[in-house]
This record gives C-alpha cells, structure tokens and sequence, in this order.
C-alpha cells in the first residue's frame, strides 16, 4: 500500500483535523518507505487542532489564542478576560477568580453570542450567558487550567461551528489534552491581595494507547476591594483512547468548577472619592455570600470509516448549582440619611398578604416589622442539561460536505425566599417570592459544503441549519404570584448561511459573507406572564409575546501573509430586530421584552509581525484596532424604561478599543508586555436595562509577564519555571461598568465597579 493511492484522503483528513486517526501505513512515501512516523504524525495533528493562525482562505472573520497565550496568562485572567486581547472583546472581571466576569462581542452581551467547550454550548439554556447569567455572579463553567487554545469566529459565521445564541459570534475552548508521556507538574504562586495558588497535573502516558491527564488548580484571594474574598477550586480530567488499529477515538472531559466567595457591587461614585478607591458596602450594610458549583462532562468519538466518510457525535451532561444568600441591613435602606439605593434591601409593606390566596408569611409577626423580617433572602438557580451532538463529514474531489446537529434538554429550578434571619425556612406558598420549574428542549440540524474552485484560489462555504426551542415555564403561588400557573411555547428558524474567499495571489485573500440567526428568548420572557392583571383586575396567565431577536449579518474582510508579517481587516454590519431588554426590580426579579430594531456596525484591524533575532533574542509584536457602533433604529416606548429614541446608542459599547504587545524570548527566557485601551461608554439605568446620558470615563491598562524555565538535570525533574506577573502596571483607577440610579431626592447619580489596581504574582512550577 503505497502513500500515493492515499494522499487525497491524507490531505483531506489533516484539513479536518482528523489526522491523528491515520494509521502508520497512511503514512508513506512516494516511494513507499515511511515518511512519516506515528507519532510526527500525531504532533502535527495537535498543532492542526491547536492553530496558531487563521487559514489565509477562511471565508469568515476569525482569531486564535494559542496555548502558549493561555500558559502564560496571569492568574488574576480567565477565560473571559484572556479574550480581551482580540478585536472587538471587552471582557472583564470585577471580583477575584473570575466573579461577576462581563463580556461583549462586537457590542453584543454575553448572551447574544455563543461560548462553547469542544464544541458542545456552554450558554445556559434559560439565561442565555455562560458566566454572570441571572445573577448566578460566581457561576463560572471552566478556567485555563482545563483549556489549551481558544477560537474565535467573528459573526454569525458558518453553522458547523456557531451554536445557539450566535449572533455576535461564537468562541470555542479547545479541551486540554492528555500527553503521550508519563509526568506532571506542581507549583504554586503567592501575590497582592493575599492570592494564593497551587496547582498540580499528572499525565499517564500511553498505556496501550490510552492516556488520561488529571489537573488541579485552587486559588484563594482577598480581592481588591473590601469585603470581596473569595476561593476557587477547579478539577480537570481529560482521556483519550484509540482503537480500531488508530482509525477510530474515544475522548472524555469532564471539568468540575466549584467558587465561594463574595459579591463586589456597584457603589456610588461620590462614596468612592469620600472613602478611597478600595471602598465596598459594609457588611452590616449589605452582604451578598455566593456557592456555586459546575460540572460539564463530555463523552466523543469519532472514526475514519473510508476514505471519504469520517462519523463522530458526542454525549454531554452539564449541571449549575447557584446559592446566594444576601443582607440589607434595614436601618441603611435609602433614606433621607442614606439616600443611595442599598443592594439587596427588603421591603417596608407586606404586599403578599392582599391576594386572594397569600403565601401566609407575616413578616412583622414574627421580627416586629415587615423590613425587619425581609433583610434576608436566599436565592437559588440549578439548571442540568443533556445534550448529544452527531457529526458526518464526506470527503469529495473538490469539497467538503459536513452535516451535524444537536438536541439539548434542560431543566431549571429557580427560587428565592425572604425572611428575618439567615437561618431560614424554604417553604413554597409561605416564604418564597417565587418557585419557578422550567425546561427547555433546543435542537438544530444543518448542512455546509466547503467547495474549492479554481486550484483552490476560490472557497465558497455554503451553509443551512434550522434551529427550533420548546420551552416550559411553572410558577407557585408567591410573593411575586398572586396566582400558579404555567406558559409554553415553541419557536423555530431557519438560519442560511454563504461565505466566499479569494486569493488571487499568493499570502493574499479577499472574503465576504452574510448569514441570518437568531435568538431564542430568556426564560424571563415566559415567568412574567404568569399571575398579570386583566382590565377586571383579575390575576391571569397570559400567553407569550416576546419575539426572538434576529440578526443579518453582512461582513467584508482581507487578510495578508509575508515573511513574518500576518495582517486581517474587516468590516461589518448586523441588522438587528426585536432588540431583547432586561428590566429588573430591586430584588432582582428580571423581565425581558422587545425594545425595537437596532444596527451594529464597525471595522476590525489586526496586524502580527514577527520581528527575528536582534538585541540578544527573538522579538515578535502585535496590535489591533476596533471600531464598533451600536444604535436604536426604531423609537418606541416602554412601561419600564419610558422614551427610546431613533439614532440613540446603546449601552456598554465602548467605540474603540486599541491592544498592542510586544513579545520577547532568548533562551529559556520570555517576557511580553500589552496594553488595552477603551473610550469611554454609556451606562444603561440600573433597573430598566436602558442607555441613559451617562458615561464611564476611558482607560488604558498595561500588563507584563516574565517567565524563566530553567533546566533540571535530574533523574525526576525537567525543569523549574519562574515566573512574575504585573497586572495594571501603572496602577490606574477605572471604572470598567456602570449604571446610572436615581437617589431619595430623585437626583441622578453614577454607580460603578471598580476595576483592579496593580496585582504582582510570584509562582514556581516544577516540571517532572
């Protein structure tokens, strides 16, 4: 059997990333000897899996964040904020360990565009939102302990890698493989704010082809601000076992995220200036304490059937559990004294105890008030999902036909209760606000070719996926239920998709694309149409009227290649219907409803220039410009949030955004220092989740990392690595969200979150 009668399906598969699955007689010569050995083959198929640059022919805008990005992030990054780096990203946290993370994509939130883990959708099925959702603040499904690349595809881009909620794009983060060789590491890191972490990892090797790896990261940290401690412990588990003589894999992950700690809120800007940067609520003001656990766990195949037919599908189970208990002192409720909305705070009227038939808590016969017996509230999210995704790829003369799919089944319990001590009881129809049970049924199927024309100077990248949502949505009686009762309803769409490339010579490409997606609604589109009012005044169950959102996504882009220097631009417009707006009352109950048409459009520019050997080492520099815009096109009134004009910007866009690096090695040396720009944004209104005339100011953030891997000579040890991390180095103070609130005297007022100042991390890591 000679390499030649096989080098179609060879080039094929490696253009699908399946080259790993070829067995050594795939791998010969013209001449029949072996060319390539097992394991080159292997490594090139990691580094295929794990691209550093994006194809020159793509036919859709995309970005990469390579594995060595991910290794030498500080520990004060996660897999929200290390995105940041890429054009169009605004992603930060304001607590430790990823708490309360925020990201926007191209002006879209984080649940418009879709976050996946090996493919498989990590948004909540509910909620949209893969970290932050429904005020799960601590809810965070994976770290870069568990990855080892990420993808970013830009806009709705084609339907084999966008998933639900992909309007602004969709991010993929590459699992962390096991190695083929027996080893692991330890190390641990102590810095400012009293973080502390330690981790460790441990590779089997290959035992008769089957290789596990075990990781362990934890890391404990005071915060920046006051009253912000918080820990996080993450355990990571890969496998992969081949078989059928190396022509068919099995894969498992599973990643195991558990976060303690507490919730940093905004504050009024004016109590900052009075009390200093670091300054927090005071626990005998208000106190938010967070628990919450994630489990995703993933099964897979896939295997070479013939030379044209690669199968895969995967298995999957993921499971949020979210507790928070909070506290608002009542003497610091707003007032006359304190005339700032206090987070968390009760209320002073026990509304409930009208109904018909009330939930039969009374507050003030047990605590003297009704503030006094409300102080406290517990509340609590735990969704599980199930989902399998199949895969077919068919390998053609001149194309690529891949067909897929996925079914996903959810089901959430959501509850708060309310009562006059921590120690309280959960009992529906008497203390609770609300007891919510919904599911949730997503499914989707889609077909794409990759037709390659002209010698491969042409790719077109013609795509289909329908996409359908089947949701439930049940509530008792409660605080916030006059009545039980339970709304249903069942969307679909069809979403087309068209990229095409050309490179008429060679390092140089022209593309274009447009493609058309949607939305499903949050489920707080469906919970708000339980228990409203009729003209009579009678408590009904409405039927569902929220809209899904779509979008139109136009996009034109070039990419260039020559002796070190990689440079992409693009341009792009998305027209936007049924807009989602979230408005949410002060004890956190959010509503979602439709606020009109909008248009979001911008240009993104990233250049990359590998610079050689000079001054004692190997030098390499990037930098990147965005531009995004976001405006209302359609004027339209709200109960809740009043006026929208036509033409008017919407929140949390920050028009441009600026990143440059510079990245230097010599040796076992490594240092790279970047730096972040932002202008300033409008900050919606807190609580009507609409843009008001306010702004947060612009910043610039610079950061730098040095690492020193210095080898052991040593029968158990390889080396030893160094490493310092400077997070801010110029320690500016800024401001990276807001919200505009209205105090006791209806003054307007700016809250904010305060971002952290200079963070310096030492770590050690041993290599055996």
């Amino acid at each position: 059997m000679t390499y030649s009668h096989h080098r179609p399906l060879l080039l094929a598969l490696a253009s699908a990333g399946m080259i790993a699955l070829i067995p050594q007689a795939y791998a010969q010569g013209d001449n029949g000897e072996t060319a390539v050995q097992v394991g080159q083959v292997s490594k090139k198929a990691k580094a295929i899996a794990n691209k550093k640059k994006v194809p020159l022919k793509a036919t859709y805008s995309e970005h990469v964040i390579s594995a060595k990005t991910v290794r030498r992030a500080s520990p004060m990054q996660n897999a929200q904020t290390i995105l940041a780096t890429k054009p169009s990203i605004n992603a930060y946290s304001t607590g430790p360990n990823g708490v309360r993370s925020t990201i926007t994509f191209r002006a879209f939130n984080s649940g418009q565009f879709s976050e996946t883990f090996d493919g498989i959708p990590l948004n909540d099925m509910f909620n949209g939102g893969a970290t932050n959702q429904a005020s799960n603040r601590n809810a965070i499904p994976l770290t870069l302990n568990d990855i080892s690349g990420i993808n970013i595809y830009n806009g709705i881009n084609n339907p084999s890698v966008n998933s639900y909620n992909s309007l602004g794009g969709t991010i993929n983060y590459q699992p962390r493989k096991p190695s083929k060789t027996l080893g692991g590491s330890a190390g641990m890191g102590y810095g400012s704010f009293g973080t502390f972490q330690w981790n460790a990892s441990f590779n089997t090797g290959s035992i008769d082809g089957f290789r596990s790896l075990f990781a362990y990261n934890r890391q404990t940290s005071n915060g920046w601000l006051q009253n912000s401690g918080n820990q996080n412990t993450n355990y990571y588990y890969a496998g992969i076992l081949p078989y059928d003589h190396g022509m068919s894999r099995m894969s498992a992950y599973v990643i195991v995220n558990r976060n303690v700690g507490y919730t940093p809120h905004s504050v009024p800007q004016a109590l900052i200036s009075q009390y200093g940067y670091s300054y927090q609520w005071p626990l005998n003001y208000s106190t938010t304490s967070n628990t919450d656990t994630e489990l995703t766990a993933i099964l897979g195949d896939k295997s070479v059937i013939n030379r044209h037919v690669i199968l895969g599908a995967k298995v999957y189970v993921q499971n949020n559990n979210y507790h928070r208990t909070s506290y608002a002192n009542p003497a610091f409720d707003q007032s006359a004294t304190q005339p700032y909305y206090l987070p968390n705070q009760g209320t002073g009227y026990p509304f409930w105890l009208s109904y018909p038939v009330p939930p039969t808590y009374d507050p003030s016969a047990i605590f003297g008030s009704t503030h006094y017996g409300t102080d406290y509230h517990l509340y609590e999210d735990i969704s599980t999902a199930l989902g399998f995704s199949p895969k077919a790829q068919f390998i053609l003369p001149h194309n690529r036909v891949t067909l897929g799919g996925n079914v996903s089944y959810g089901m959430l319990h959501s509850a708060e209760y309310w009562y006059g001590s921590y120690a309280m009881p959960n009992i529906p129809q008497y203390n609770n606000a609300w007891d919510e049970h919904d599911t949730r049924l997503l499914s989707s199927v889609y077909i794409q070719d990759n037709i390659s024309l002209l010698g491969g100077k042409v790719h077109i990248t013609p795509g289909i996926k329908y996409l359908y949502a089947y949701t439930t949505s049940s509530d008792d009686i409660g605080f916030y239920y006059p009545i039980g009762g339970t709304v249903a309803n069942s969307q679909a769409f069809t979403s087309p998709t068209i990229g095409i490339s050309y490179a008429p010579l060679h390092g140089l490409s022209f593309y274009g694309s447009w493609g058309r997606n949607i939305k499903f609604p949050n489920i707080g589109a469906y919970y708000g149409n339980i228990a409203e009012q009729n003209n009579a005044g009678q408590y009904v169950v409405v039927p569902v009227t929220v809209q899904p959102e779509y979008v139109t996504d136009y996009e034109l882009g070039m990419r260039y290649r020559h002796r070190g220097f990689v440079g992409s631009l693009n341009a792009y417009r998305e027209q936007f219907q049924n807009t989602f707006l979230t408005n949410t009352n002060a004890s956190g109950v959010s509503n979602t409803y439709n606020g009109g048409s909008s248009r979001y459009e911008g240009v993104e520019l990233a250049l990359e220039q590998h610079l050689g050997h000079f001054l004692l080492g190997h030098w390499a520099a990037f930098a990147n410009y965005s531009y995004n815009q976001a405006v209302f096109t359609s004027s339209f009134n709200s109960t809740y949030a009043g006026n929208v004009q036509s033409g008017q910007p919407l929140a949390n866009v920050p028009k441009n955004m600026f990143n440059v690096g510079l990245d230097w090695g010599y040796h076992h040396l490594h240092a790279h220092i970047d730096g972040k720009y932002i202008s300033s944004q409008y900050v919606n209104q807190q609580f009507a989740g609409t843009p008001t005339s306010q702004t947060i100011p612009p910043y610039f953030l610079l950061n730098l990392g040095v690492e020193d891997t210095i080898p052991v000579h040593a029968d158990y040890v390889k080396n030893v690595k160094l490493a310092l991390n400077i997070d801010n180095l110029l320690n500016r103070r800024y401001f990276p969200k807001g919200f505009s609130n209205t105090d006791y005297y209806g003054n307007s007022y700016l809250s904010v979150l305060e971002g952290m100042p200079r963070f310096v991390f030492g770590s050690v890591t041993v290599k055996f």
